[in-house]
């Protein structure tokens, strides 16, 4: 959805975004197909710029970084954003940012594209290293079996792989 910043009265408005599928890019096979997302936002000025406040709730399916079962993500973020138009901000020379300027969200073409606003926040919530659960066993190095389905007939490692080249040079 995109909001014409012109259109935004100066006490702001209220939108209330439905569920709704949303595509978060690529990947990198850390998640499968696009995110259910739904979302509640007050948009208001503030000084120069635009102040967006409220709530983010997303679901998405992701691959378990263990033993790569998919398992379902459920994100609840709060949104706080400030916003400022491309023509209110610096000039387009390049030039080096505060940790203030970090904070702010640049709009294009005076609209907030809402997509775009709630796809980073998705990305932003997503684990580093998703697990389908806090004890997962992941897979067997050897034969590959998900271990927490089954148990291998794999015979245990002999001390740690890592250090047996140094074995060979007693």
């Amino acid at each position: 959805m995109l909001i014409d910043v012109l259109q935004i009265p100066p006490e702001g408005v209220d939108v209330d975004l439905p569920e709704e599928e949303l595509d978060i890019g690529s990947s990198a096979q850390v998640w499968e197909g696009a995110a259910t997302v739904r979302a509640t936002m007050h948009i208001g000025r503030s000084g120069r710029g635009l102040l967006i406040s409220g709530e983010m709730v997303g679901q998405i399916a992701l691959l378990c970084s263990r033993c790569l079962e998919r398992f379902p993500f459920r994100s609840e973020e709060r949104l706080a954003l400030y916003c400022e138009t491309a023509g209110t901000g610096q000039s387009k020379q390049e030039i080096e940012l505060s940790p203030d300027d970090l904070d702010v969200t640049y709009l294009e073409e005076g609209r907030i594209d809402t997509d775009r606003l709630l796809r980073e926040s998705v990305l932003l919530s997503l684990p580093v290293q998703p697990l389908c659960r806090e004890d997962c066993r992941g897979l067997c190095p050897r034969c590959g079996a998900n271990l927490n389905h089954e148990a291998c007939s794999c015979a245990p490692p002999q001390g740690d792989l890592r250090f047996q080249a140094l074995r060979k040079l007693r």
